[in-house]
This record gives structure tokens, sequence and C-alpha cells, in this order.
């Protein structure tokens, strides 16, 4: 299988190589990265005692507690972590100052071996369900203890991987643990091939995030340009659905004294949804601007054009939408939100947060709404009764304290491996 498995990517790499080629000219991607995701370092070789995968922004974050608990429980642990994206990667720096960050090797035989010999982790850890044949097999071969964290198989995946039970099962048995988000997972996980032995359900670590208190670096700017008005928060927004909210801006700024972010999820949306709101006669300004524009009360919208500083955003909001929501992308985190207290309406599409959802809808700690008009509406209800908007905020607090403890769970296990 493993055989067949590393020809197919070869084959692969060779369709997909103009493709990659192109998008690295033009979008810097795939091309800065090729050589360290091929197993070539610059930095010396060092041994560490744990290895962490996040594919992203999402999974770097989530990984934040998990780090933090097993610093405190195992002090002096040194770590490797690893992301996919440059987003993911500079989040990984920014928050994992004490850990080697470097990217995630292409699962070829040559660059799984040459990232184990170069950086000697004992144990392997990944965030959520990262499933790669030639990095289980391995390592397992070399002797690391493997864990699978946070996981879950959402309902668009869940079929794929059951007609594919034939590969995807050798390499679940690979691991040690696999922990669980919820029961459903568990069950999932097993019926394509993970021992049930092995699988537990752990809870959630997403919502065991702790707002960052402080202060944003463009603070003062921010403040200036809110001028003591209210705050709404578009955030994670995907293609098709700034479209279709602007006009539902336009209508709410027309109506309310507000100020509004709006922060598209991709950063290939920064340009396409400035070029949305230059022909609007909405009055913005960018993020990247600040430093060189003054910092005028006479805009209305904040475009968010950097990284980072989303959830910090956050706090300011009067309400906010989850993007990702409207188009059927499966969805965006709303606990960014929640945490700090907003009252969060997001869309149906929320099959990557399938449970999470229902724990905040139960909780009425946030509203689904169908289309653009149904979250302004929402948003408008907010804006209008602060007693609901107090009682919606503090619900959605709630909701996340309530559900934490994951990441003390799972970063208990992971500490087991390393004794």
């Amino acid at each position: 299988m493993y055989v067949l498995y590393e020809v197919l990517l070869y084959l692969v790499l060779l369709i997909a190589l103009p493709y990659f080629l192109l998008t690295g000219v033009l979008r810097g991607k795939y091309v800065v990265n090729f050589p360290v995701r091929a197993g070539w370092f610059r930095h010396r070789a060092e041994a560490h005692d744990l290895w962490i995968h996040a594919v992203s922004v999402g999974e770097t974050l989530a990984a934040r507690p998990i780090v933090e608990e097993i610093v405190r429980q195992r002090p002096g642990t040194s770590i490797v972590f690893t992301t996919t994206t440059l987003t993911g990667q500079a989040q990984a720096r920014r928050l994992y100052p004490d850990a080697t960050v470097t990217y995630f090797p292409f699962d070829f035989a040559f660059s799984v071996k040459r990232f184990l010999e170069h950086h000697q982790p004992r144990a392997f850890a990944t965030m959520e369900t990262e499933i790669w044949p030639n990095v289980a097999r391995i390592s397992r071969a070399r002797g690391l203890r493997l864990v699978l964290a946070n996981g879950r198989i959402s309902d668009r995946s869940f079929p794929r991987y059951r007609a594919f039970r034939w590969v995807v099962a050798p390499v679940l048995r690979q691991y040690d643990r696999i922990l669980a988000r919820e029961a459903t997972d568990r069950d999932r996980f097993v019926s394509i091939g993970a021992p049930a032995a092995i699988v537990e359900v752990s809870g959630n670590v997403k919502f065991d995030y702790e707002p960052d208190e402080t202060p944003l670096e463009a603070a003062p700017q921010l403040e200036a340009l809110i001028a003591g008005r209210k705050v709404v928060v578009f955030g994670s927004t995907m293609e098709g659905e700034d479209e279709a909210l602007l006009p539902e801006i336009e209508a709410l700024l027309a109506q309310h004294d507000i100020f509004v972010v709006i922060a598209p999820r991709k950063p290939e949306r920064f340009e396409l949804v400035a070029g949305l709101l230059s022909t609007s006669p909405l009055r913005f300004v960018r993020r990247s601007e600040l430093g060189r524009a003054e910092a005028r009360p006479t805009f209305d919208i904040l475009l968010l054009d950097t990284f980072g500083e989303l959830a910090k955003i956050y706090r300011y909001a009067t309400a906010a939408f989850i993007g990702g929501t409207l188009m059927p992308t499966g969805g965006h985190n709303p606990i960014e939100a929640a945490a700090a207290g907003v009252p969060v309406c997001f869309g149906p599409s929320m099959t990557n947060f399938r449970e999470i959802a229902q724990v905040f809808l139960r909780n009425e700690a946030a509203a689904e709404v169908q289309n653009a008009a149904e979250a302004a509406e929402f948003i408008t209800r907010m804006l209008e009764q602060p007693d609901v908007q107090r009682a919606w905020g503090a619900r959605a607090r709630e909701t996340v304290l309530q559900n934490r403890g994951a990441s003390e769970r799972t970063a208990r296990r992971i500490v087991e491996l390393l004794a």
C-alpha cells in the first residue's frame, strides 16, 4: 500500500507542479517554504521531546492551551511546532517563541525522514484529523509515540474516509491515542478502522481558548476611528459572503451610528474586498494603511487586511457575524468572539464546527441565520436592545467557560507518552 501511495504522490506532484509554480510567482505561496518542506534546513539539528502539528491559524490557536498545559505538567518539554500554511506559520511564531517553529514536511518518505533526523522528536501530536501515511508509518518505525488530538470527522469527509478505509485504517493503527471531540467522532474513527481501545472522547480544546488581553498595537488609531460608536464585526468572511453582506452593511450604517470591521478569512480576498468597497459609497480604510493614514472618525469601515488581530478586535464588538457559514465551506469558529462576551450569529454551514454550533444554539448563546438579511436583523436587534445584547453576550461567554477542560485531558495523555 505504501509503495503505491508514494508513487501516487509523485504523480500528483508532477501534474500539479505548474499550478504550484504559477501560484508561487503570483501569490508568494508554496515556493517560499518548498525547501523546508522537502527537508532542507538552514538551522542546526537539535533533538526535541515533542513534535506538534497544526495545519493553519485555527489549529495553531487551538493548540495554545494544550502547549501551556504540557509545559505546566512537564516543565522543560522541548517542542518543534509545524504548520502547513503561511498564515499558520506567522501565528505559531508569535504564540510559541520558545518552540522551534517550522513547516510540516511533504509526505514523501525522503522528506519525512530528513525532518525526523533533523528534529529528532520522541513523540508526535497532530491537531485534528491530519492523516498522513508516511508521517505515521515512518515516525512509528523510528519509535515515536503518536497522538491524534482534538480529532473530528466531518459529515462531508466521513463518506470519503469510509470509501478509503483500506488506506486509512492501517494509518490509524499506528497511533497510541486518538482523542475525539465528541461521541459521534469517536464512533466514526472506530468505523473507519481505528482500534476501539485507543479512541476516547476528550472534548473540544477550542473551548479552552483564552482571550489575549494585551492591547492591540493599533489600539489608539482604532479607537480614534471608532470614536465612541458601537462596533459590528464581520469576521472570517469568504467568497460570496462579502458580496451579499455589503448591501446590508450599507443599510445598517444608514440606520445606526456604528463602526464596521470586515475581516476576510483568506489574504487573497483582501484586494477583492477592497475593490468591492471602493465601488460602493461606503467610507473605509485598510488596517495596513493605519500607520500611514490619519485615523479619522469619518471612516465607517475598517478592512482588516492583517493577520492575528481579529481575536482582539472582537473585544470592541457589540455584535458579530461569523463568516464561512452562508456559503457551503464548513464554517468558522465562533468561540473567539463568544469568549469576549460578544453576541454572535452564523449561517447554516457549520459542519466543521458541528458540536460547537449545537452547544451554542442549545444554550441560546448564538443565533443561526439563513442569509445576509437575517444576519443584519440579528445585529439590528443587538444594537437596538441593550438588555438583550448583554444577555446574549453573557450566555456566549458562560457557554465557553462551561465547556472547558479538554486541553488538560489532552495534555495529560501526551505527557504520559513522554514519561
